[in-house]
């Protein structure tokens, strides 16, 4: 019989005879720190009992490390520290503490803290967390009882935001300006959100009272979440916000549905053209989530009418269990020049069984007749507001360099694809020298009728799964619209 051969390896085996082992203190901090992670990743629900507990344990643990540490630590036998004592005080004078600022800041007395300095009592549990407790005297590392904010094979290591492959704002941007200095026409709706002063005009707009009352906080929020849940079951949701703004609407669906989950699997992605909205979004998101199991945030600087190209947002392994959820809301379908193409392009990648949801605003009038339009649409009978006109006219006043003012009207646009359907344009006319004018228009936005919006989804493969119409918009009747990919008939 051969002898058994050696295993080769670019690394020592942890079995070899020369292997430097651990020493009995850190393979007991290494298996407590493995177990406080465990704990910390352990979600207590929403019980909160079960959180109180969840707690508790978690700070006995970081409790126990603290007493390893400090009794059994190498450290001592490094400094020649062999009594308690002899370490407190040392520490105590390297921290350039006096006997009474540690008895104040420990909340023990100033006899105690003599008493164990000197030998003459040992520490207890309750004298223990007290010293421990002082950050200044360093008595335990805080990398002893802390736990590291990016963990290997752990979703939060991943990167957490992308540029899209050909995404070029600068591009964009030398656009803009040759546009604008041009001599008129339609501005597309991402550049009125390109630079950072055109997102800080449209976020004020956005969180303005009554935009707030009548959008943000009109969202049947709790019923959409509870109808996704009743549709996909409990699969793990990949959500993919597109053109969020700041993201808060967005945010605040995803913690109700983050809410109706028992045990959360979500990825949620933030995909924008925008930077600066982006940004805001993005972190509006990391810090609202950041102490949540179970979710991952990630923002994709990209266009979403390119949604395809986007890789990471369509993998699906075999046989998985995910379903894509893509949120369109803040009326964003509404600034769309050709919706059921978006519809049919943007969203090819859509597997069978994901969701679609977004928000309209619905038309006052069935009827096609222009005036009729503008007798019954209020937006019609009075003038852009001034949020609305400080948002669009800023581009123009920051780029077009002979613009002498501007002025806003809104047209209305009736020669619309999908049936049912009217929009009103934001026409600005900018004074020039010699008083000659040119007219852009700025952005649009349009009003549906849900039935038709639901024909149209049901001929490119998307079934209706609910209707839910916003609380507070009697003034300006709103609804969100939810569909779900078409699964093929099973074939006999």
């Amino acid at each position: 019989m051969e002898p058994a051969t050696e295993v080769d390896s670019e690394f020592p085996s942890i079995l070899a005879n020369d292997a430097t082992e651990p020493s009995l203190y850190q393979a007991a901090q290494f298996h407590l720190r493995q177990a406080l992670q465990a704990l910390t990743d352990l979600s207590p629900g929403r019980d909160p009992e079960k959180r109180k507990a969840h707690e508790d344990v978690r700070r006995l643990l970081r409790q126990v490390l603290q007493f390893l540490h400090v009794h059994f630590s190498p450290e001592r036998e490094a400094t020649g520290a062999q009594r308690f004592g002899d370490l407190l005080r040392q520490h105590r004078a390297e921290a350039g503490l006096t006997q009474q600022q540690l008895a104040e800041y420990s909340s023990l007395s100033l006899s105690l803290i003599r008493k164990l300095e000197q030998g003459d009592t040992l520490p207890t549990r309750n004298s223990l967390l007290g010293l421990c407790s002082v950050a200044e005297l360093k008595l335990v590392p805080p990398e002893v009882t802390t736990l590291p904010s990016v963990r290997e094979r752990s979703h939060h290591a991943a990167p957490n935001w992308y540029m899209s492959p050909g995404f070029d704002s600068v591009s964009m941007m030398a656009e803009l300006n040759q546009q604008i200095n041009g001599s008129g026409g339609s501005i597309e709706q991402t550049y009125v959100y390109l630079d950072p002063q055109s997102a800080l005009d449209w976020i004020a707009l956005s969180n303005s009272p009554g935009y707030i009352a009548a959008v943000r906080e009109g969202l049947p929020y709790r019923d959409v979440a509870k109808k996704l849940r009743e549709v996909l079951g409990t699969s793990g949701f990949d959500l993919i916000a597109l053109g969020p703004g700041d993201g808060k609407s967005e945010v605040r669906l995803v913690q109700q549905i983050h809410s109706t989950c028992e045990r959360p699997n979500l990825r949620f992605y933030l995909l924008d053209a925008s930077q600066p909205l982006l940004s805001r979004a993005f972190k509006h998101a990391v810090d609202t989530f950041s102490d949540e199991p179970g979710i991952f945030v990630c923002g994709i600087q990209g266009d979403f009418h390119h949604l395809p190209r986007y890789a990471q947002l369509h993998y699906t392994p075999a046989r998985s269990q995910r379903r894509r959820v893509y949120m369109i809301l803040g009326n964003t379908i509404g600034n769309i020049d050709n919706e059921p193409q978006f519809f049919q392009c943007a969203l090819s990648g859509a597997a069978p069984g994901d969701i679609i949801l977004f928000d309209v605003d619905y038309a006052f009038t069935n009827s096609t007749d222009p005036d009729e339009i503008r007798r019954t649409d209020p937006a019609f009978q009075k003038p852009v507001s001034a949020g609305v006109q400080r948002w669009l006219e800023g581009p123009i006043r920051r780029y077009c360099h002979d613009a002498q003012g501007v002025k806003f009207t809104l047209r209305l646009d009736t020669n619309r694809p999908l049936a049912g359907s009217y929009g009103g344009q934001f026409i600005a006319t900018v004074a020039l020298p010699g008083k000659r004018t040119k007219e852009f228009c700025m952005a649009q936005s349009r009003r549906y009728e849900p039935n038709a919006l639901i024909r149209c989804l049901r001929s490119l493969g998307w079934d209706n799964v609910g209707v839910f119409s916003f609380t507070g918009s009697e003034s300006t009747p709103r609804g969100l619209l939810m569909f779900r990919k078409q699964i093929p008939k099973a074939t006999h």
